[in-house]
């Protein structure tokens, strides 16, 4: 049984092998859906077998560290989704777009070609009307519904005429299709670098994606669309489903022990939002878990978030656990997190730059204490915010908590006496989008002013590359 399977995988290739050598526009003389199916999953045998060898080029590239990704759109996609809804987009949907753009028009049929005839007479009708006066577009109009008029009566001589040209170039057509559909995928790697040496990695990075190309295209010309998208369907299915079952919870992106210090960082590979998340920044230790990057760089960085600039686009998704300790103590808490800092943008490649700015400040003061005192609880020790489409509401916060979260949502940046802050447990509820209404429910509901004054700030700038 061992040796059949081998000879007719063997004689699979073999077909693939002399087509790929000279494409034709030929299906294969076989009605059995049994065999069929067969077919497809040799092919889908061979595929999977090309797409891991060259998988292991690609980690060979990454050891020798010739080129490195840390961002990648799949990765991005099944972070932010549910599984299942993953799986739909990218085993069902996405394999069937894919098909009709790059493998439906492999085939050559007279109705093809009168389809495309309507609808660039309707995109040209639709450019004329949006480009030229009204008499200018009316006449494109009557010149392209004459052509058409002129088409429908010569089809078929315009069909034999084009057919005679698709049997010339049919070859040419068929390896630009797949070499396109390849080359589209060099957009999963979110932070590749145009500009630098790694574009002569380019062939290697989307061989697998050219060979699927080459070998749905195959499917598609020899058995019908449907098996050339079963085919597609298939394989993001298998490396998915795998990529699912071998992924492990962390990815370690990061270890170094040296004399000073020792530093690791894990990737979480599936960001669990419902997990425990944590922060700690002592003296000669700093620890993060199950914390998005953003978030990390926001507090290694020491700063307000109204005074850092973030493309939040990239890595939107990535969750990391950190652990840095010093091996000497050390006071200078500032240095550690600078170090740490390095680090990171070393791993995920972003810039930190600094510019001085003027920003609207705002002093907290109090107005009217009665006022304010009528909205006082009693400490009930667990303070909640709650976030509407139109309202903030605050229940037994202090003031800070209220600092900190107008800060956030509005963007701005407010200055008090720490001795305010943490005075009192108090109930608000103010306006979500509108600043201006915000400060002024501040003032007339609970006796808050915010004052305003311009300060000369440092904006930290991060900028991923």
């Amino acid at each position: 049984m061992l040796h059949s399977f081998a000879l007719q995988l063997k004689q699979t290739a073999s077909d693939i092998w002399q087509f790929l050598k000279n494409p034709k526009d030929q299906p294969a003389a076989v009605d059995s859906r049994s065999v069929k199916l067969r077919i497809l999953l040799y092919v889908l045998l061979l595929n999977m077998m090309l797409t891991f060898a060259f998988i292991g080029v690609m980690q060979l590239i990454k050891l020798m560290g010739w080129y490195v990704n840390s961002n990648h759109s799949v990765l991005e996609m099944m972070r932010s989704l549910p599984i299942w809804a993953f799986l739909l987009l990218g085993v069902l949907a996405v394999p069937l777009l894919e098909e009709l753009v790059f493998r439906y028009g492999l085939r050559f049929k007279s109705g093809y070609m009168a389809l495309l005839a309507v609808l660039a007479s309707i995109a040209l009708s639709c450019v004329a009307y949006s480009q030229l006066p009204l008499a200018g577009a009316i006449g494109v109009w009557i010149i392209l519904a004459m052509a058409l008029v002129l088409y429908a009566l010569n089809a078929d001589k315009i069909a034999g005429f084009l057919r005679k040209v698709w049997r010339r170039v049919y070859g040419v057509f068929f390896y630009f299709m797949a070499f396109a559909f390849g080359l589209i995928h060099i957009t999963n790697f979110t932070d590749f670098d145009y500009a630098s040496a790694a574009v002569l990695l380019i062939p290697v990075l989307v061989a697998p994606q050219v060979i699927g190309g080459m070998l749905m295209g195959y499917m598609r010309v020899k058995y019908g669309f449907r098996w050339g998208y079963y085919m597609h369907a298939g394989h993001n299915a298998l490396l998915f489903g795998l990529a699912f079952a071998t992924m492990g919870t962390l990815e370690e992106k990061l270890q170094i022990q040296n004399e000073n210090y020792t530093l690791q960082v894990e990737e979480h590979m599936l960001h669990d939002k419902t997990a425990l998340a944590a922060q700690f920044i002592g003296p000669d230790s700093i620890g993060f878990e199950n914390q998005k990057l953003h978030d990390v760089i926001l507090a290694l960085l020491g700063k307000e978030e109204s005074l850092v600039e973030l493309d939040k686009k990239k890595h939107q998704y990535t969750a990391i656990d950190l652990r840095f300790k010093a091996h000497t103590p050390s006071k200078d808490v500032k240095q550690n997190k600078q170090l740490v800092l390095e680090q990171l943008q070393e791993v995920y490649k972003f810039d930190v730059v600094y510019r001085s700015q003027q920003m609207d400040a705002w002093d907290v003061a109090i107005a009217d204490t009665s006022l304010l005192a009528t909205h006082a609880v009693a400490d009930l020790k667990k303070s909640t915010v709650r976030y509407s489409e139109e309202v903030i509401t605050f229940e037994n916060v202090t003031l800070g908590e209220l600092v900190a979260a107008i800060e956030t949502n509005f963007k701005v940046g407010l200055i008090a006496k720490r001795e305010l802050l943490e005075s009192g447990k108090y109930n608000f509820k103010l306006p979500k989008g509108d600043f201006g209404k915000a400060k002024e429910d501040l003032k007339t509901k609970y006796g808050i002013l915010l004052q305003s004054r311009i300060e000369l700030a440092d904006l930290a700038v991060v900028s991923f590359k």
